[in-house]
């Protein structure tokens, strides 16, 4: 029977010496014999044969130990069987591995647009909140109720904050970004009176996903609405977001809009992704009013 040295397998299966050495040694090789007059290895057909088989399955992710069962399966059914285990996982590593393109896309997309406003905010100064009409289309969320007054003295919002990410992350729903952070508030204004009643009302934490059907614990649904928003910098506490807000409402109101008591902050740039709260950017949105209450 032909046979070849260490070096002639090294380079004929363009393997190194300690890759040859681990295959042997982890049993991916059948036990490699030894010249009796030098002491030196020596390795048959077989043994390349092995080397090939395992230098491919290596290629699709294969495990030493479904390599061993594939190399020497006994029958076509048990090599079949491990084929399939590995697509099967190389599929969901694929879909994981897609989800992630997707977040990073979405995270690239909203970040290019906090710069775009930025840009805007540097030429026209602080006085300008972005305002416009918006059309918001339906969105899934998981969420988390809790109540304070509006300037959370507290510091309840920050409490959740890695709540709720701990949640979208415990659940079978794919976030549609790494970052995504949103808050819907209720009664906390009087869009009529464009006033704050500084009393104690609902928020709630939420973060966007692909699917929070019924089956996904702390599943929500914001509805789809048309509103009014405007973009909030910087950090929103010590009344800042406020101001915002009653600046919306104002201007609101003098172009003959009528508004919901409700709101949906969606932040651009947040605390899940920078803790420089100079950079923060919230856009703040306002339903039209007849859109109904956010449950």
């Amino acid at each position: 029977m032909k046979s070849y040295s260490t070096n002639e397998v090294c380079q004929m299966c363009n393997v190194s010496r300690k890759q040859l050495r681990y295959y042997e040694e982890h049993g991916v090789l059948s036990p490699v014999p030894r010249n009796d007059a030098n002491n030196y290895r020596y390795y048959t057909q077989q043994h390349l044969c092995a080397i090939v088989a395992a230098k491919a399955l290596k290629n699709i992710d294969m495990s030493l130990a479904e390599m061993k069962d594939i190399i020497y399966g006994r029958n076509v059914e048990a090599i079949q069987r491990s084929i399939r285990k590995q697509m099967t996982a190389s599929r969901e590593a694929l879909e994981e591995s897609m989800i992630r393109y997707e977040q990073s896309t979405l995270e690239y997309t909203k970040l290019m647009e906090a710069i775009s406003i930025f840009k805007i905010h540097d030429l026209k100064g602080e006085t300008d909140y972005h305002y416009e009409v918006v059309d918001r289309p339906a969105q899934s969320v998981i969420s988390l109720r809790y109540r304070t007054d509006f300037e959370d003295a507290d510091g309840l919002d920050m409490d959740y904050l890695p709540l709720i990410q701990t949640k979208a992350q415990s659940v079978n729903a794919a976030s549609l970004s790494i970052s995504a952070l949103m808050y819907i508030t209720y009664d906390h204004f009087d869009s009529d009176a464009c006033s704050f009643n500084n009393e104690v009302h609902d928020f709630k934490i939420a973060v966007p996903v692909a699917d929070a059907g019924p089956h996904v614990q702390h599943c929500d649904h914001i509805p789809a609405f048309q509103g009014v928003s405007a973009i909030h910098i910087g950090s929103p506490k010590n009344e800042r977001l406020c101001q915002t807000y009653m600046n919306l409402l104002k201007w609101a109101k003098a172009q003959g809009y009528r508004l919901e008591n409700w709101s949906v902050e969606e932040w651009l740039i947040s605390p899940m992704i920078t803790n420089n709260s100079d950079l923060w950017m919230i856009r703040v949105m306002i339903p039209f009013r007849g859109t109904g209450i956010q449950g």
